[in-house]
Parts: C-alpha cells; structure tokens; sequence
C-alpha cells in the first residue's frame, strides 16, 4: 500500500510541484521539453534538497518542504543554463590554448 504521506512529503514530489508551477516561465516549447524540466526539477530537489538541509541545519520539516520547492523551482532553470553554457565553451581553443603552454617531457 502506498503511505501517501511520505509520498507528499518527498523531496521529489515536492520538487515536481514547484516545476510544475515554473512551467509557466522556464524555456520549452513541446511536451517533450516539458515533461524534461519537471523531472529536471524534480531529481535536482530530490538529491539536492537534503544535502542542502543538513548543510544549512534545517530542523524543521517545514523549512526542508520549502527548500525542495524553491529547487524544484529554480532546478530546470538551472539545468537549462548550464546546458547553454556548456555549449557555448569553446573547448577547442581551451584544450589547444592548454596544450600549446606544455613544455615538452626531456
């Protein structure tokens, strides 16, 4: 049997919820994109939220509720930037900068 309360009170769960309600102002066009970022959100709010509330010392389970929400939140924004910025990187010129500063092994 499901225990709904543990369900509800889930990091997950609460994280999806406030992903969902990001939907409204997060980039996505398709359904596709969109089921994305409130699983993004959820699993950032899922493994996030408790290193983030032992971290901060959150004893109660209220503050700890509404850490997984703002992450949730904020989760796929996040995703979605470090995607962006990954991809404008210009690894090539990194690795051939680096690369070309080595001195050669004697």
């Amino acid at each position: 049997m499901i225990d709904t309360d543990k369900l509800l009170s889930s990091p997950f769960t609460i994280g999806a919820l406030g992903a969902l309600v990001a939907l409204k102002f997060a980039p996505g066009d398709s359904w596709l994109d969109r089921v994305a970022n409130v699983l993004s959100g959820s699993l950032a709010a899922g493994f996030i939220t408790p290193a983030l509330v032992d971290w901060l010392q959150m004893d109660a389970r209220s503050y700890a509720s509404g850490a997984a929400f703002v992450v949730g939140l904020l989760g796929m924004s996040v995703a979605d930037a470090l995607v962006a910025g990954i991809r404008q990187t210009p690894l090539a010129k990194i690795v051939t900068g680096w690369l070309s500063r080595r001195q050669p092994l004697e």
